[in-house]
């Protein structure tokens, strides 16, 4: 799959986990990256905006990298 393809499915997906809290809630649940991750896959794929566990590792090292810029 194309990775700018990807990228929207994970940004469509990432605005349903917002809007949706019970969504929200499982994957908060989750006992570590990993299942945070395979999990995060699965759910969006049943919703139709499927993406490769190598976005999501890719998002959340952005993600932690511009925290860490913004208060470092």
């Amino acid at each position: 799959m194309d990775l700018q393809i990807e990228r929207q499915n994970f940004n469509r997906f990432r605005n349903l986990v917002l809007a949706e809290p019970e969504l929200h809630a499982q994957l908060r649940a989750t006992p570590d990256q990993a299942s945070f991750i395979a999990l995060a896959v699965q759910l969006a794929a049943e919703r139709g905006c499927a993406f490769s566990p190598t976005t999501v590792e890719g998002t959340l090292r952005e993600r932690r990298r511009a925290w860490l810029e913004r208060w470092l």
